[in-house]
């Protein structure tokens, strides 16, 4: 509903040439996702698109594990959303929610029919980790069960090299905006931040052109990390996009695309002492330049981050005890 929306919420409205230029770009980045599955998760199984077609064609598996981001949001999964509370999985298999995200906010209510039925599914995990604490209270609220909080899986991986190494990318004296929504309001803040910091501008993988911004939409994930790894500078309102700034130990400010989905960030950036990288409208961001300008102490959050990742591996591989003995 864009009349509930600030100004600053609204991304740019597109003419029908230009929308379908965004489609074109976005499939050929979808084809460039296609490549690195197929380099890097040789063993996928087939596609599944229906219940009854993961039921018709059972995987092959001891155990089945979901996560993580938005995978129980039913308000963006719909009609499919008992696919990802692994409805379709026997009995005699387990069941495991590792970074379950359900999006939405802490007080979300399920509709009483939908509730029953999440409660069904629930009931039926041998164990669940969520991945926020706004995940801890919504199945507490809704559900009475009080799950375990773990990292995202992007951090139980803690070298990325192998990736790093097969992109050229090098973003040296530039602001990299990850941002999806868009505006002329946010442009000016983001040139206002370049010629204050003497960066350069890079918005690769942006799928709109803007003017005298170089214009890169098509990105494979591997230059975007290269780029991430490199720049100077980094404005996003991308959960994976932060996770990634941390793990490289990169300067970066966060604000969302829009009020409600900003949860999952903010309890991370808590978690790991970050808190003032957030700013919630462009007003706040600049009023506050010069605190978001203070280099972070990466020692002290990935000191957090071992803690956080030692206890969430553990949390899984306890999960995993038994599998295929």
């Amino acid at each position: 509903n864009v009349q509930s929306l600030k100004d600053y919420e609204i991304r740019y409205q597109l003419t029908p040439e230009q929308s379908q230029k965004e489609k074109e770009y976005s499939d050929q980045n979808m084809k460039l996702f296609d490549e690195f599955r197929a380099k890097y998760m040789p063993n996928l199984t087939r596609e599944y698109f229906t219940v009854e077609d993961l039921k018709n064609n059972y995987p092959d598996a001891d155990a089945f594990v979901v996560g993580s981001d938005q995978v129980w949001n039913v308000n963006i999964c719909l009609d499919q959303y008992p696919i990802f509370f692994l409805d379709f999985v026997k009995p005699e298999h387990k069941r495991i929610a590792y970074a379950a995200c359900m999006g939405g906010d802490s007080n979300y209510i399920f509709e009483s029919k939908q509730k029953r039925h999440v409660k069904e599914m629930l009931d039926r995990f041998d164990s669940i980790l969520v991945r926020n604490e706004m995940a801890v209270n919504i199945c507490r609220n809704n559900f009475g069960l009080v799950p375990k909080q773990v990292l995202d899986p992007t951090f139980l991986i803690d070298d990325y090299n192998e990736l790093l190494s097969e992109s050229k990318q090098n973003a040296s004296g530039s602001l990299f905006v990850d941002k999806f929504i868009i505006n002329d309001i946010w442009m000016n803040v983001v040139r206002e931040i370049a010629s204050r910091k003497k960066l350069d501008i890079r918005m690769d993988r942006c799928l709109i052109e803007i003017k005298d911004i170089p214009f890169n939409p098509v990105c494979k994930i591997q230059d975007w990390l290269g780029i991430l790894n490199t720049a100077d500078l980094i404005f996003t309102d991308s959960f994976h996009c932060s996770v990634f700034c941390i793990l490289f130990r990169k300067q970066f400010v966060v604000a969302p695309s829009y009020h409600g989905g900003e949860g999952r960030m903010i309890d991370l950036l808590k978690k790991l002492g970050l808190e003032d990288r957030f700013y919630s409208n462009p007003q706040d961001l600049m009023d506050n330049f010069e605190v978001w300008s203070q280099p972070i102490d990466y020692d002290e959050v990935h000191k957090r981050i071992k803690t956080l990742r030692e206890e969430s591996r553990e949390y899984l591989i306890k999960a995993l005890d038994g599998v295929n003995k």
